[in-house]
């Protein structure tokens, strides 16, 4: 039937790109199995080291083998599709690949062991996943270890596998791959005149891919250098560690070189220094304490594996590092000196920018959000371990008056409860939650006396979490219009401030608690987010973020403004439609399968990652071509409080390697877990709305500041307007943007 064939036809076409699409993510789970080696998913790395890997034609061949069969069997088994693509199911069955491709004779008997125990490492590693997983624990090449143990042990009452004289015509073989021209590269490789250390450190890093050769080892550290200069730098450091020991010990370095560094110090100090914990000084010098112990667990263990004639390969890297990460996750609280990495970005410098990023920006995400008690502004009269009451067990709390514009917090003489300004003003819920206590039997007091018998006074106390409750104390009585059991919304109004308790005047008492009584210990909890008012002309507003409200402080809650929040709700499913050089181009709104929202862009194949919390509106992350128009969308609107204030004025900062080049970052890599040399500031304030009531046009700027050595080098301005169309238009250097309304 003719009118079939636009259907067939667009359902073939969609079933070739899904072809292209899976086909495109096995390959690159290939390449990134080899780059897992180093704890990297480099696709780059991962082709040079499936390059250094054929230097041995048949060990590259079988490890070739070794991961395409693996990552098949997963495939067809339904394990996790990322996991596979990530190259973490097949990166220990190319290390068996590679060893019995190296080891033993080439033939049908090898690579039939090859296709076996590539089985049976993905079995390993699936299991350990699921049992080192529970604990938070990597199987790094465990799975190797044993599958490679068992292979050659089962070698030795296998008479058909014969093991390999390869490297004994290594000549002859290099002169079928490339002629008398390659052995003479290969030859002015091995004869080159290199100190000791580093001939040694090369030959090391060759052997982690069963590579015993200079140049292997050169091409593995160039490799190492492009895809991480930190990850570079503590090869070099977990090598000269264990160099300078040996010599200490009197040992000759050389004899362990091959088996013992290239597997276990190398990778012992990149897993501890970078990659598992945030790159600083203190992961360093942890590096600089395991490795002696690594040496001494490599040479005991190669003393009691020699009775089985078992090579050590990496056995101390695993014991060392698994017992290490296990060791730091049960201290009783977290060391900001060694910080465990929560999102692994599988390379150094980014776990580190993405660590003081969040550090910076978001430590908020621990926390459940909880607002001011109060509508309009209030001031703070006892803050945090204040001067009266709010000491010991009950330190973390505020007391909180309304001022005039002459600070004072009453009218006329103040005897009466009714001259105080805050009399009788509503008390709101902080938080979504339900009511677990409330007390309104105390009658308020004359000014200047104070209930010390009932000493909280009218309260209520909101379950907002377990362990998370709040209390607002000092009631009026009568005012309470929550009993027990009622579930609140953040806003809700909950009493009326009153006089009551402890009260020698009127105020509102405010606390956050663990448990859920009237009275209970306070604990330290931060307010997120609040306006401090300010005297200053200039910037009369401050945006204050998870943090705490101090003495003699202006505070209120932001009030949203609706023109902003629409305009930043962005919603999965949504398209922008833009004009940018010249040409209409389209966004598209995503969320991926952790929940996060995201811009993309194909045109440039570029991501923004956003989040909004209904106050403040954040870029968190960006990945692709800093010449696109959402780049620069993410630099203007990187964090926009969603509240119009007037010439309200805020700062953040953006990690070193989303703004600067890489030519810029290579120095500074080297250095940033010890020094930062580049740092790039953001700087956003309003600039003017048309109507306070009703707007309809909001103005605003962000200046995005480069440092080197703290000295500006340059700074660009981008100009946003917000219309009913949402973000109608950005301005910048060389940049002109504005949205196509559909």
């Amino acid at each position: 039937m003719p009118g079939l064939v636009p259907g067939i036809k667009i359902n073939c076409l969609y079933m070739s790109y899904q072809i292209k699409s899976q086909l495109k993510s096995f390959l690159s789970a290939i390449f990134k199995s080899y780059a897992q080696v180093f704890f990297s998913n480099n696709i780059l790395f991962g082709g040079l080291l499936l390059l250094v890997s054929f230097f041995d034609f048949y060990a590259g061949l079988y490890g070739l083998v070794a991961v395409i069969l693996t990552n098949i069997t997963a495939l067809l088994m339904g394990y996790n599709e990322l996991k596979i693509n990530s190259g973490s199911y097949a990166y220990n069955s190319l290390l068996v690949g590679l060893g019995i491709g190296l080891n033993f004779v080439p033939g049908w008997p090898s690579f039939l062991i090859v296709v076996f125990a590539a089985i049976l490492t993905l079995i390993f590693t699936v299991v350990l996943d699921g049992f080192l997983g529970k604990y938070a624990l990597p199987f790094l090449s465990l799975p190797f270890l044993w599958v490679i143990w068992i292979v050659i042990l089962s070698s030795r009452a296998l008479s058909a596998l014969g093991l390999s004289q390869r490297d004994i015509y290594t000549l002859n073989k290099i002169y079928d791959l490339g002629g008398q021209y390659l052995i003479n590269i290969y030859q002015w490789f091995q004869n080159i005149d290199l100190p000791v250390f580093l001939k040694t450190y090369f030959l090391s890093l060759g052997a982690i891919f069963f590579q015993y050769n200079i140049l292997a080892g050169i091409l593995i550290a160039l490799g190492l250098l492009y895809h991480s200069r930190i990850t570079f730098l503590l090869s070099m450091l977990g090598f000269s560690v264990a160099f300078f020991f040996y010599k200490f010990l009197e040992v000759d370095i050389t004899q362990y070189a091959y088996s013992s560094i290239g597997f276990n110090y190398i990778l012992t100090a990149i897993a501890i220094g970078g990659y598992f914990l945030i790159p600083n000084k203190f992961s360093f010098l942890w590096v600089i304490i395991l490795l002696p112990i690594v040496v001494l667990i490599s040479i005991s263990s190669t003393q009691i594996l020699m009775y089985f004639q078992l090579p050590v390969y990496s056995l101390p890297f695993n014991l060392v590092v698994l017992s290490f990460l296990y060791f730091i996750k049960l201290r009783a609280k977290q060391s900001v000196l060694l910080q465990e990495v929560v999102v692994q970005l599988n390379s150094p410098e980014k776990n580190l920018y993405y660590y003081i990023q969040a550090k910076l920006r978001f430590k908020w995400l621990s926390y459940f959000p909880i607002y001011l008690p109060f509508l309009g502004k209030w001031t703070v009269s006892q803050a945090e371990n204040g001067a009266y009451t709010h000491q010991g067990d009950w330190q973390y709390a505020w007391d909180f008056i309304m001022c005039d514009q002459n600070q004072l917090q009453y009218q006329g003489q103040g005897n009466y409860v009714q001259d105080y300004y805050c009399y009788g003003k509503p008390v709101v819920a902080p938080s979504d939650g339900i009511v677990v206590e409330v007390i309104d039997n105390v009658e308020d007091n004359t000014v200047g006396d104070a209930n010390l018998l009932q000493n909280w006074g009218n309260s209520i106390v909101i379950k907002h979490l377990e362990y998370l409750y709040s209390q607002v104390s000092h009631l009026k009585k009568g005012s309470i219009k929550v009993q027990k059991g009622d579930i609140v919304k953040k806003g809700d109004t909950l009493a009326l401030c009153g006089n009551s308790g402890r009260s020698p005047y009127p105020h509102l008492h405010f606390q956050l608690q663990a448990t859920p009584f009237v009275g209970s210990p306070t604990i330290s909890y931060p307010i997120s987010h609040y306006i401090k008012h300010t005297k200053i002309p200039e910037t009369p507003f401050e945006l204050h973020s998870y943090d705490k409200p101090k003495l003699d402080e202006t505070v209120s809650n932001m009030q949203t403004t609706s023109l902003l929040t629409q305009a930043f709700k962005f919603i999965p499913g949504q398209k922008i439609r833009y004009a940018y050089k010249g040409e209409i181009n389209e966004w598209h709104i995503h969320t991926n399968y952790l929940n996060q929202t995201y811009i993309h862009c194909k045109v440039t194949n570029s991501y923004a990652y956003l989040f909004n919390d209904g106050q403040v509106f954040y870029f968190l992350s960006f990945y692709g071509n800093k010449k696109s128009a959402l780049y620069h969308f993410y630099l203007a609107l990187y964090q926009v409080p969603l509240g119009y204030y007037k010439q309200l004025a805020l700062e953040d900062a953006f990690a070193p390697n989303l703004i600067f080049n890489k030519k810029q970052m290579f120095i500074h890599d080297l250095l940033a877990p010890f020094y930062t040399i580049h740092n790039a500031s953001f700087n956003f304030k309003f600039i003017g709305i048309d109507d306070n009531l009703v707007p309809g046009k909001i103005s605003m700027q962000s200046i995005i500041k480069l440092y080197t050595l703290g000295k500006i080098i340059s700074a660009k301005t981008y100009h946003i307007t917000v219309t009913k169309n949402g973000i109608e238009k950005i301005t910048g250097p060389s940049f002109d943007w504005q949205i196509i309304k559909s």
